[in-house]
C-alpha cells in the first residue's frame, strides 16, 4: 500500500468548500465560538457538511504523446553525452513530460555471506530519500522501510519459476511454479538489517504537489537492490580469494544456491563441472565455459 499526494489535495479541496460555507455562520456566532458550535449551527441552519473534492493534473507537466511526430528542425542530442543547449534536445523530449515530478534516494547496505552454506545477513542498511516536504514523517518512513524491505525479499530470495527447459519436472510447459509463499521465500523478521536507518532529505521544496510533497511508496523499493549488489560484492571477493578475479554474471535474485556457487571454490567447481559434464546438468552451462560462468537454473 502507499501514500499518495492526490488525497491530500481532494482533501484540501473540500475543506475549503466548508470553510467557505462556515464563513457566515462563524461571522454571526463570533470569534470565541468553537468548532463544535458552528457545526450544530450551520446544521440547523441546513448548510451542508460534506464536500467532494477533486483534483486533476494539469497536463502542461503531466502529458505524454507517443505518437506525436519531431517537429521539423529539432536537433536531437547524443543519447551518450551531457545535454546541452549546443547539443540539442533529448530523445522524445517533443512528446511531453510523462511524470509531474521526480523523486530521488539513495541506500548502502553492508552484508555478511557463509561461503559455505550461500546463506547472507545483513548488517546494516541506511537510505536517504527525497519526499519533498513531508506532510507526515512517521508515515513516510515506514512506507520506505516497507518498500526496501519488498525490495531487498524481490532482489535476493524471491525466484520465479516457470516450467521450461530447466525446469522439466514442472508441468504443462509455460506453468508458473512459485505462485505463492508456500514455494518461494518472502522477507520475515530476521531478514530485516541488524541496523536499519531512514532518513529524509530536509529543505526540498516541490511546488508542483500539495504542501511540497512527494508520494512515497513504491519509489523506495529498487533500493532494497542494494542488499543484492552488497552480495554480489562479497562474492567476487570470495571469488579472488579462490583465484577467480575475473568478471563474473551474477542474476537475480541471490538466493542462497547462486551464492553458493557463485564463489566457485574447489567444492562449487567440482559440482559445476559434474553437472556441466551430462550428469543432470543444463546444456548452456556447459557451453558457456563452465564453473567461471555457471548460471544456477533455480534451487527446487
Amino acid at each position: 500500500m502507499s501514500l499518495r499526494m492526490v488525497p491530500y489535495v481532494h482533501l484540501s479541496d473540500a475543506c475549503r468548500q466548508i470553510l467557505a460555507r462556515l464563513g457566515p455562520i462563524q461571522h454571526k456566532l463570533g470569534v470565541d465560538a468553537s468548532f463544535a458550535e458552528i457545526a450544530n449551527a450551520a446544521f440547523m441552519e441546513r448548510i451542508d457538511l460534506s464536500a467532494h473534492g477533486f483534483f486533476t493534473l494539469d497536463d502542461a507537466r503531466c502529458g505524454y504523446d507517443f505518437t506525436k511526430p519531431k517537429p521539423d528542425g529539432v536537433k536531437v542530442a547524443p543519447a551518450a553525452t551531457a545535454v546541452t543547449e549546443a547539443d540539442g534536445v533529448p530523445e522524445n523530449s517533443w512528446k511531453g513530460q510523462p511524470f509531474n515530478y521526480f523523486t530521488q534516494g539513495v541506500a548502502f547496505s553492508q552484508v555478511e555471506i557463509d561461503v559455505l552454506t550461500g546463506n547472507h545477513k545483513t548488517i546494516r542498511s541506511d537510505c536517504l530519500v527525497d519526499v519533498g516536504s513531508s506532510i507526515n514523517p512517521s508515515i513516510d518512513i515506514g512506507q520506505i522501510e516497507g518498500a526496501f524491505i519488498q525490495g531487498m525479499g524481490w532482489s535476493t530470495m524471491e525466484e520465479v519459476v516457470y516450467a521450461d527447459d530447466d525446469h522439466t519436472w514442472v508441468r504443462p510447459r509455460a506453468r508458473m511454479f512459485t505462485t505463492g509463499p508456500g514455494t518461494y521465500k518472502i522477507p520475515a523478521f530476521n531478514d530485516v538489517p541488524e541496523t536499519f536507518n531512514v532518513s529524509l532529505q530536509q529543505d526540498v521544496d516541490n511546488p508542483f504537489a500539495v504542501h511540497s510533497s512527494k508520494a512515497v511508496g513504491e519509489p523506495p523499493f529498487f533500493l532494497g537492490s542494494s542488499v543484492f549488489y552488497a552480495i554480489k560484492d562479497a562474492v567476487q571477493s570470495a571469488r579472488r580469494s579462490f583465484g577467480n578475479a575475473g568478471y563474473f554474471e551474477m542474476r537475480m535474485p541471490a538466493t542462497s544456491e547462486r551464492i553458493r556457487l557463485h564463489c566457485c571454490d574447489a567444492i562449487a567447481r567440482a559440482a559445476i563441472d559434474k553437472a556441466c559434464s551430462g550428469a543432470g546438468g543444463s546444456s548452456e552451462s556447459a557451453e558457456s565455459g563452465g564453473a567461471e560462468t555457471y548460471q544456477p537454473q533455480g534451487s527446487y
